[in-house]
């Protein structure tokens, strides 16, 4: 089958790669000049800046991809697992290290917190991993379209529910630990699915599991090294990425199905199927003509967007500086984290 993937993000990469490992003949085309969308990087001026990821997690998933199509994931893109993986500081002057190992963990909450919730720790990684467990395959790994959807495995959706994953995400924090500097701590990455905190159901604690539990890694050289090296196995594979090339609609025969998609330059590509990454509202506005967006996408909620200043320096940071900006080294998919944290 003949398919094209609009847009060489990490996803559209992504997705590339395992349908060429499936058999397909597959086109990639992205409007930039560069891959990586917005794991994307700049250069001004003599710096060179990630602009969007600073770091990432679980690198399995990355690596799954890469392996598909007959790469080596640790040849072309190494990581290094940071320790402390991120520093919290606070507005009364205190910090926490967000260390990689779980002892080393433990006493950092012990020195910052007390004893009482240094001996929760371990009670909250149980239950982290229980969460994880539970959620994966079943609820992150496919597809929920619908609450009818959490149907499919009734034991799962109970063994979530008897785990509190649809408690608030505040008071089950509350629930472990005393000291509410741990509860922003451990609560904040729920911004990274852009939900509040403070509107969060406890299942979304599965992001602090992969955070603090499975490690924050840095690529070598920078985050847009993750797309560089998922771009490069597809080159090894025999499958190129199209640069400078933007779709401007996704076509279809009569009937409805797709025939294919039109670029900029007047070029018209046959398809079976299209993949296509942009964003849902700009993907049924720009290039689906005719096509009526589905109500999700006409009238859905969507989650805030951010501000990042990226400015270079030269050296490194100074004691106590607290900052997640790039410098002329390139350091570390995560998005810049809140104020109150640091990557390391």
């Amino acid at each position: 089958m003949r398919v094209v993937v609009v847009g060489a993000g990490l996803s559209g990469l992504a997705a590339a790669c395992h349908l060429v490992a499936a058999g397909h003949d597959v086109t990639v085309l992205e409007r930039e000049d560069e891959v990586g969308g917005r794991a994307g990087v700049l250069r001004l001026d003599g710096f060179r800046f990630d602009t969007g990821p600073v770091v990432m997690t679980m690198p399995e998933l990355l690596h799954a991809p890469i392996r598909a199509v007959g790469g080596d994931p640790e040849r072309l893109v190494p990581m290094r697992r940071l320790d402390p993986g991120y520093r919290a500081v606070y507005a009364d002057g205190s910090e926490l290290l967000l260390r990689a190992a779980m002892s080393d963990l433990r006493e950092e909450i012990r020195r910052l917190s007390g004893e009482r919730d240094a001996a929760a720790f371990d009670r909250f990684v149980d239950w982290l991993e229980a969460l994880h467990d539970t959620e994966f395959d079943t609820f992150i790994d496919r597809n929920v379209d619908s609450p009818l959807d959490l149907a499919r495995s009734p034991s799962t959706a109970l063994r979530l529910l008897r785990l509190g994953g649809l408690r608030a995400l505040g008071p089950t924090l509350a629930s472990f630990f005393e000291d509410e500097r741990l509860h922003r701590a451990f609560g904040f990455q729920a911004l990274y699915a852009g939900v509040a905190p403070a509107q969060a159901r406890a299942l979304f604690a599965v992001i602090t599991y992969m955070d603090t539990v499975r490690g924050v890694f840095h690529p070598e050289g920078g985050m847009h090294a993750v797309p560089s090296s998922m771009a490069t196995a597809l080159a090894d594979a025999g499958v190129p990425v199209h640069l400078g090339v933007e779709v401007t609609e996704v076509l279809r025969r009569g009937d409805g199905a797709v025939a294919g998609v039109a670029t900029a330059d007047g070029d018209r590509l046959s398809a079976d199927a299209v993949v296509c990454t942009v964003d849902l509202p700009v993907a049924y506005e720009r290039l689906l003509p005719g096509v009526t967006a589905p109500r999700a996408a006409r009238r859905g909620r969507f989650s805030p967007s951010a501000v990042v200043w990226h400015v270079g320096v030269r050296g490194l940071p100074g004691p106590g500086c607290a900052t997640t900006t790039s410098t002329s080294a390139t350091p570390g998919t995560r998005p810049s984290r809140p104020s109150s944290t640091a990557a390391s």
